[in-house]
């Protein structure tokens, strides 16, 4: 009986682990997604209003899904601490410590922290938008590696554990 419960939870305890996996991979592209759509949003302020940077930061802070929201609502906390280190360097901060991106994607928003802020508004949404179209083609990619590699993720957890179950038995 030991035994059996034994295995039951070895095999448990690998197809979670295949399913664990395989959300983590579509967490980052709905996270590629979220900061995509955030973008949209700076460059929509940009091109209308060209608010000053707190403001923007703000107003879209405001209207953004998460993880975009929290992004920029940090970058906005973050503008107080302008006086000390400049907004590219809060900006770079804040890319790094935002959770749920893939590595591509912080690669990809990391130049914009040097253009917010210290161009003409017209320059800044240009920037801005080039960001945000190479965001959503590697959503695009990360959602179509999510669907292939998370059942090869999914196959490998329950496999795994059904071997485990064969071996224990």
């Amino acid at each position: 009986m030991i035994r059996l419960m034994g295995a039951v939870l070895a095999a448990a305890g690998c197809g979670w682990l295949g399913l664990r996996g395989a959300g983590a991979l579509r967490e980052q592209a709905r996270g590629t997604w979220g900061m995509a759509a955030g973008l949209a949003l700076l460059e929509g302020e940009l091109e209308l209003d060209a608010p000053p940077l707190p403001r923007l930061l703000e107003r879209c802070a405001r209207r953004a899904e998460e993880p975009a929201k929290r992004f920029l609502t940090r970058c906005a906390r973050g503008m107080d601490r302008l006086g000390e280190v400049p907004f590219s360097a809060v900006w770079r901060q804040e890319v790094e410590e935002c959770g749920g991106l893939s590595r591509a994607c912080r690669e990809t928003l990391l130049p914009l922290g040097d253009l917010l802020g210290r161009r003409e508004s017209r320059v800044q949404a240009e920037g801005v938008a080039q960001v945000r179209r190479r965001l959503e083609e590697l959503a695009g990619r990360e959602q179509e590696e999510s669907r292939r590699q998370g059942r090869v993720l999914q196959v490998l957890g329950l496999s795994g554990g059904a071997f485990l179950v064969i071996l224990l038995l």
